[in-house]
Parts: C-alpha cells; structure tokens; sequence
C-alpha cells in the first residue's frame, strides 16, 4: 500500500464514524457533577486510553494552569505495576474491573476503547461498570463486539483494519478534548 492509498482509507473511513452525540455532553457535564473520566484499552488502544487522559486533564480546560475545576481522569491502561499484580495473581480479564473496584463510584464515566469490542478484560470492567451504576462509553471498530452492544453509549467505526481504527479514535479523542475546551467559558474557575 501506498500514502495515498492509505490517505484515501482513512478519508472514507471518517465518513463511516458515528457517535452518540450524548457522550458530549456528559463529558461536559462530568465537571460539575463532579464525576471521574476512566479511561481503558489494550495494546494500541491503551496508547489512545493514555492520550485521551492527557487531553483531558490538560487540553481539554482552557487556561489550564489557573483552572481548578478541572476534569478528573484516569487511565486504567498505564498503572503497569498494578496491571502485572492483578495480571499474576488472578487473571488478566480482571485488570481494569480490579481498578474500578478500587477507584470507581456510582455515576462516574467509564470510556472503554476495542477495536474489536470483544476483548475480555474490557467486557468484564463494562459488565462491572454497568453494575454498578456507572456511565458507559464504548468506542469500537470492526463490528462493534459487545462493547458496541452493552455500553449505554458508543463511537463506532464499522472497518476491519486496526490502523484505521485507532487512527480515528485518536482523532475522536483529540475533537472531545477541542469540544470541551471551547464550551469552557471559564465560569467554574475557583
């Protein structure tokens, strides 16, 4: 493959991603109610869960460093000491349901990322989540899985490449963070 033919792929597949438009507004709303943002994926798409965190805790409030009414997330895919412990000594399905028990409440967000929306680890902490009275954010490809299927809302992109995959949810990602900044008057600074 070439760049162009590359270049073409990823411009068709941006026409193909949809998205409940609700996610913006929870997102937005996660401020006030005082809700944490988890954030969780596998191999490139733990890569995606961690720049979504950054944007979100930095690039997502305009004047950042004067802001204290920040949003509060955090990234299930990057405490690796944490992730081998629970990995080890009981199984790798449970490494993002584990953190949840530990960190998670009621109403809190949950933003799940799967290509192909059916890896266990993620299932379990969706299952968990909805249990337990979280809000749920499943963004996939392929066919969606049943990430597409349980989460309470979803982005999807209906292609069979991992690439272009995580290519649009990285874009996702940063249009959330640009979404949320520019709604941001500056009316909750402390």
């Amino acid at each position: 493959m070439n760049w162009k033919n590359y270049k073409k792929r990823l411009i068709k597949s941006l026409d193909k991603f949809k998205f409940d438009g609700e996610i913006l507004t929870i997102l937005k709303d996660s401020i006030k109610n005082n809700q944490k943002i988890f954030v969780g994926g596998n191999g490139g798409s733990a890569a995606i869960a961690m720049h979504y965190v950054c944007d979100f805790s930095k690039g997502a409030t305009k004047n950042w460093s004067d802001n204290f009414k920040r949003y509060r997330p955090i990234c299930l895919s990057s405490n690796i000491s944490y992730i081998t412990a629970i990995a080890n000594d009981a199984y790798y399905n449970e490494i993002f349901k584990q953190q949840l028990i530990n960190l998670a409440s009621p109403n809190d967000i949950l933003i799940l990322i799967s290509s192909s929306g059916n890896s266990p680890n993620i299932i379990e902490a969706l299952k968990y989540a909805k249990k337990h009275d979280l809000i749920t954010i499943g963004i996939s490809g392929f066919k969606g899985g049943q990430l597409k299927e349980l989460s309470d809302y979803t982005a999807y992109l209906d292609c069979d490449s991992y690439e272009l995959c995580e290519d649009i949810h990285t874009m996702f990602g940063h249009f959330l963070a640009t979404y949320l900044r520019e709604q941001d008057r500056g009316q909750d600074k402390q």
